[in-house]
């Protein structure tokens, strides 16, 4: 049992996985549409590389959607466009319980 229930993910969420880098720029992957729990707090975060960065929105999600927030991503929440910092799952021993994903 996880301690996040789907029904707290009110929130869609377009995402657009990045999926590397071209001649023109970044390459995302066609756009999903996924449920969480969207936060508006500025704070201080670290990037994938160590470097600090402010980091605008924080999303909670369910574990089974962590493939779907791949660093440099596109999120658009409510019209507005942000990038993926990190993301990551947070567990109890043997147990996902939630995905946090940070973004500019």
């Amino acid at each position: 049992m996880r301690t996040l229930p789907r029904s707290l993910l009110r929130d869609p969420l377009s995402v657009e996985p990045h999926s590397g880098e071209g001649a023109y720029g970044p390459v995302y992957a066609a756009a999903v549409t996924v449920f969480g729990k969207v936060t508006m707090s500025r704070q201080l975060v670290r990037n994938s590389i160590g470097v600090e960065v402010v980091s605008e929105m924080t999303v909670y999600g369910d574990p089974d959607d962590e493939a779907s927030f791949p660093p440099q991503s596109r999120v658009t929440f409510d019209g507005r466009v942000s990038t993926v910092i990190t993301s990551g799952v947070q567990s109890r021993p043997g147990q996902p319980v939630l995905l946090k994903v940070t973004c500019t």
